[in-house]
């Protein structure tokens, strides 16, 4: 093998594929490839299998990495993972490529899906993109890992993803390496660099967004105890967030998100009989874990739900059960003002909160060194809804967030119409569509319904 070697030397041939050496003698065990994809080698070892003895095998399909590395050490090298060019499973066998709609409202999208190594490294790409406030690069990636995640079955060739929309060359680059390698080195940079890992961390803190990471990275803050060492540049909700960042940072369970409901809607019950509490967020799409909780309050009488919230909060801090609170003050009337703000849904009223919910018995023991306190803090939204908009804040707070940015992008580009979570306005008139529920909603934009378990785009 190391005299074929000598023999080829380092230049390329010629043909269709750039082959470092190739031999038809049988007992050649690796073909060396330079600048070939995983598919291609397997096309070319496809079409010289009549060539091949009774009784031989396939040779190894090689990078020339493997090659360049044997020749260094002075003889052939273990074949890794990263050296093979083969393709996942026989060509034969490879499912065919899926048509899909191009919105992401348009496709129902699972919380467990196929692709989830692949859709998490173009998520990681897309977070690094909003961290350097890159919109639309954030945005390209969201959409290429959107698709991943509605796809009936595993990617496992780059020939599935033909005819997919939202896969530009960058994404399908990403693609190929992971498929042929198992990691990607652009992903695997990106979230070992100090300053993915650092905005990651600045922006788990409640109150952080990523302008203010970024000028705390740009002024040299790397930790949490640099943020602890100068609590002056801290906001009141950002020292709470910092406070409790471990628990905040951990996961709250479905249970204990049941145990916060039943709270919330004695207190609601107390202040304003017959309110409804609803769960919303990642938790109303089929979630068993999280790391905040979203309520909504309304009333089936119109304008009775207004200024609810301090009382609420009132009922709340009484039983000790409220460590931290932002109230917001609603925007009463005709909504019809709000019909081209994106962002609308900071118009209802609306409390951020952190509460301190009750270990069990069993959980609060811990060691004997750090024994674990009897509570532990959560994140919960309170937002206030009149009966009018509820369907459209219900859609609008469940999300997911890339769902609820692609619904609003249908809306407007194929429909004309604005969409936010406080109504569905004609873009001419202004004037808001009246609804009963979610279904009206997706029936007026001509789209199938599709429900929260099938949002998680």
């Amino acid at each position: 093998m190391s005299e074929a070697g000598r023999r080829a030397g380092l230049g390329k041939g010629s043909g269709p594929h750039p082959l470092l050496f190739l031999l038809s003698s049988p007992e050649v065990t690796h073909v060396v490839m330079e600048g070939t994809s995983a598919e291609e080698a397997t096309s070319w070892q496809e079409h010289r299998t009549p060539s091949l003895p009774p009784g031989c095998s396939h040779p190894a399909l090689l990078d020339v990495s493997w090659f360049t590395e044997s020749m260094a050490a002075g003889q052939p090298v273990p074949v890794e993972r990263r050296h093979r060019l083969e393709v996942a499973v026989p060509r034969e066998e490879l499912p065919s490529p899926v048509w899909m709609l191009p919105y992401a409202c348009q496709r129902p999208t699972p919380l467990t899906h196929h692709n989830a190594s692949l859709s998490e490294a173009l998520e990681t790409l897309a977070e690094a993109a909003d961290f350097d406030g890159s919109k639309g690069r954030h945005v390209s990636f969201c959409r290429a890992a959107s698709v991943l995640k509605a796809l009936p079955s595993p990617v496992t060739a780059l020939s599935q993803l033909q005819g997919l929309p939202h896969f530009g060359e960058h994404s399908r680059r990403v693609i190929q390496e992971l498929l042929e390698h198992g990691v990607c080195e652009e992903v695997e940079r990106v979230r070992l660099s100090e300053r993915y890992q650092t905005m990651k961390l600045f922006t788990q803190i409640f109150g952080v967004g990523v302008r203010t990471a970024d000028q705390w990275y740009q002024e040299g803050l790397r930790t949490l105890d640099d943020l602890r060492e100068q609590p002056q540049r801290l906001t009141k909700q950002q020292k709470a967030g910092l406070q409790h960042y471990q628990d905040l940072s951990a996961l709250i369970l479905r249970s204990e998100v049941e145990a916060l409901q039943q709270v919330v809607e004695a207190a609601v019950g107390q202040v304003l009989p017959g309110a409804t509490v609803t769960l919303a967020g990642g938790f109303r799409r089929g979630k068993l874990q999280g790391h905040d909780v979203d309520f909504l309050i309304t009333h089936p009488q119109e304008g009775l739900e207004a200024g609810l919230l301090p009382s609420v909060i009132c009922c709340l801090e009484k039983q000790g059960l409220v460590l931290y609170h932002q109230h917001q003050r609603g925007q009463q009337g005709d909504p019809t003002h709000l019909a081209q703000k994106p962002h609308a849904m900071d118009a209802f009223e609306m409390s951020l909160c952190i509460f301190r919910l009750p270990r069990p018995p069993e959980a609060a023991v811990g060691g004997p060194r750090e024994p674990c306190p009897p509570w532990k803090a959560v994140r919960v939204d309170l937002v206030v809804t009149p009966i009018s908009q509820f369907p459209f804040a219900l859609l609008g707070w469940t999300g997911s967030k890339h769902f609820e940015r692609e619904l609003r992008r249908f809306s407007r580009k194929e429909r004309g119409l604005w969409l936010n979570s406080h109504g569905l306005f004609d873009s001419e008139q202004k004037m808001p569509f009246h609804v009963a529920s979610e279904e009206d909603i997706f029936g007026l934009l001509g789209l199938e319904y599709l429900p929260p378990e099938q949002r998680n785009a």
